[in-house]
């Protein structure tokens, strides 16, 4: 069933905020479907998709009319029911859904009127000049253009409505469209946001403005084909929408069961800017049981419709000459809006009443709807993508990014001077219409470095890692590369290495790890540029250290409770640590004192006498005999003079120990042993009177 959305040509603020009420009711917002034509996708990592297609063809007895492969891959095509279960639980296939109507979104208007004024409304064009052309390709999914239009630079793209046929335009709607955009500055008929500028006509709807999911999306497929068929020459940047329907409920693009909103997803993955109308019912666009798609898929660039007359702000030019109901510098009676905080954080307003174009046959029409206010901010946004020749102030960022930009930018310009009756300043209760669109300004402004890692002056820096610039505003990314230079600051000898981008961060990964314990010093000169061509506001250098890593730790000897024991030097497993230099040098000079200081304290183990009873010799101590058995060996003067002597160089070790343990303390348990942190010794206990083995620490 193909359903035209309602036009309210004559609503007021009141019947506007009633609308949400029967919104909220559900009237009138059961999505539509096409009876017995189904849009069946299968997983990501299907390797040929249209092989798949053939089999299943053969095997349940269908002709697909539609195969997709790049944006998603799949195929559309009329099923039985029967066909349409047996597919579900088809191994591979990951969705079988509905197709359902889309309408392109114009309100019909009598012939004939003045000169447009809604690219002079959003400051595009003035009395004497106008914007350059656009340096990127736009795609028109819509009814064709006429690509024989003298005021207009078209290319083919696809139909998808007649495959294999020109994507000619024999509705009018896309060739209106398609001037708004990008209508020739040549001196005669009208002049569009982005005069020259290269569209492509993707035809998804028939003749009399209707068209499915499945053409829509057949459309967005070769868009994104375009993104990677190795020819930059036809890459599409920016794609218009004035189009839609009702939808089933949104998801996101993780979990979305709404082929259309796959299909887009993907697309702007991979590079595609998607600009759409809002659509005309005087209703939320956001309604979520029954949403308008696809102006309610949070990730594109949702356009209503605000009323001019003038081509001026300020509300004096009186009531728009094509139509009734309207008013200078208000929101547009019939267009839709957000009712929700997600729907709000995606629209943008601009121009939608009594807009004047080409049309097919090399003529021109006026005609008003959402569908007209959408490709004024299409144009806005290949403006910002690139002009002249030149990037734009949008050149390098992502289409989230570029969305973000023009409604920021909007805002910024934004004023009761510049807007309407209905903007954010001057609001209805439950509505958002957005701030009213405006083309992107010259950037004047030289750009900054936000932040460097390593950061300046920092020290045990990993010798894999790679040094990262980020910047104020996307740049020119050969200027910057060009004169970023990373050296060792000892002889400056220079590094060698590759850079990679992502947004406006630019990283240096150094072609082979950097030397231990070594300062590099890292600069960016003055002349790097943004995309405007302001150069960068200062010079930047900072320094950092690598880490100096080492394999081995000394030996050492261990105090336990402050008393030597018996047996010799023991050997200490000290885990590896990671240390700073100055803290191993005052560990290994602890070490080596104690280490001397026990060997001179160590006293040469007695024997017993022979003839010495058994049960006196359980009596001794694994430290040395006890006193009687000292005397009778060393005698009383010798042994006195070695306990003096014991008792100071104990102290010498207990001092050094002490230290040791200090440090120990500090030291965390690491695996690999590098300069930086000492380590933790080990004790030692007797395990008998006789014998003496390791226990942990």
């Amino acid at each position: 069933m193909h359903a035209a959305l309602a036009l309210l040509a004559s609503c007021a603020a009141s019947l506007i905020v009633a609308s949400i009420a029967s919104a909220d009711a559900g009237e009138s917002r059961a999505p539509d479907v096409i009876e017995g034509r189904y849009i069946v996708l299968y997983e990501p990592s299907t390797p040929t998709p249209a092989r798949k297609s053939e089999r299943l063809e053969r095997s349940k007895g269908f002709r697909a009319r539609l195969r997709y492969g790049s944006a998603v891959k799949g195929f559309a095509a009329r099923l039985s029911p029967a066909q349409a279960r047996q597919l579900r639980s088809e191994a591979g296939v990951a969705l079988v859904a509905p197709d359902r109507p889309v309408r392109a979104l114009d309100v019909p208007l009598a012939a004939g009127d003045e000169a447009p004024t809604g690219v002079r409304r959003i400051e595009a064009a003035g009395d004497t000049g106008v914007r350059g052309s656009s340096s990127v390709n736009v795609a028109v999914i819509d009814t064709g253009i006429d690509l024989a239009h003298p005021d207009l630079n078209t290319a083919q793209g696809v139909n998808c409505v007649a495959p294999g046929s020109p994507a000619q335009d024999d509705n009018g709607h896309g060739t209106h469209v398609a001037g708004t955009i990008g209508a020739r500055n040549d001196g005669a008929g009208v002049v569009g946001v982005a005069p020259g500028t290269r569209v492509y006509g993707v035809k998804a709807l028939d003749a009399s403005g209707g068209g499915a999911y499945s053409q829509i999306i057949c459309g967005i497929d070769w868009v994104t084909r375009t993104r990677g068929d190795g020819d930059p020459s036809n890459d599409i940047a920016v794609a218009n929408m004035s189009l839609g329907g009702s939808g089933a409920p949104v998801g996101t693009c993780a979990n979305t069961t709404d082929p259309m909103h796959a299909a887009i997803c993907a697309s702007i993955a991979a590079g595609v800017t998607y600009v759409v109308a809002a659509g005309n019912s005087g209703w939320d666009f956001d309604y979520a049981p029954a949403p308008d798609t696809p102006a309610a898929y949070p990730e594109v660039l949702t356009v209503t419709a605000m009323s001019d007359s003038d081509g001026r702000g300020g509300g004096a030019g009186g009531a728009p000459a094509c139509t009734t109901g309207e008013g200078d510098d208000r929101y547009a009676t019939f267009s839709n809006f957000a009712a929700t905080s997600a729907g709000a954080a995606h629209a943008i307003a601009a121009p939608g009443v009594c807009i004047r174009s080409t049309w097919p046959g090399g003529g021109y029409e006026t005609i008003s709807g959402t569908s007209m206010a959408t490709p004024h901010v299409t144009g806005i946004a290949a403006l910002c993508l690139g002009e002249a020749g030149g990037p734009g102030p949008c050149a390098g960022l992502t289409p989230a990014q570029i969305a973000a930009k023009l409604r920021g930018d909007a805002q910024a310009y934004a004023s009761t001077a510049y807007g309407f009756a209905g903007d954010p300043l001057r609001p209805f209760a439950g509505v958002y219409f957005g701030h009213l669109a405006h083309v992107p300004v010259a950037d004047t402004v030289a750009p900054t470095t936000s932040a460097v890692s390593p950061a300046a002056c920092a020290t045990a820096v990993a010798t894999s890692a790679a040094v990262a610039v980020t910047f104020s505003e996307p740049m020119d990314k050969a200027s910057a590369e060009a004169v970023f230079s990373l050296v060792r600051e000892s002889d400056g000898a220079p590094v060698a290495g590759a850079y990679s981008w992502s947004g406006t961060t630019m990283t240096f990964r150094p072609s082979a790890p950097l030397a231990e314990g070594t300062v590099y010093r890292a600069t960016l000169a003055a002349s790097a540029k943004d995309v405007a061509g302001n150069a960068l506001a200062a010079d930047r250098a900072w320094s950092f250290k690598t880490l100096t890593t080492v394999t081995a730790v000394p030996d050492g000897a261990a105090l336990q409770a402050g008393t030597l024991r018996s047996g010799g030097l023991t050997s200490l497993h000290a885990r590896r640590q990671r240390l700073p230099r100055r803290d191993l040098d005052e560990w290994r000079h602890a070490n080596d004192v104690l280490v001397r200081a026990l060997l001179r304290c160590r006293p040469r183990p007695a024997q017993p006498p022979r003839d010495l009873p058994r049960a006196q010799l359980g009596e001794l101590q694994p430290d040395g005999l006890r006193v009687a058995l000292a005397e009778q060996r060393l005698g009383a003067g010798r042994l006195a003079q070695h306990r003096r002597d014991r008792g100071a160089r104990r102290q010498v070790a207990r001092r050094h120990a002490g230290r040791l343990r200090q440090l120990g303390r500090r030291a965390p348990r690491a695996r690999p042993l590098h300069v930086g942190q000492p380590v933790v010794l080990r004790r030692w206990r007797p395990a008998s009177r006789n014998a003496h083995a390791p226990v942990g620490a």
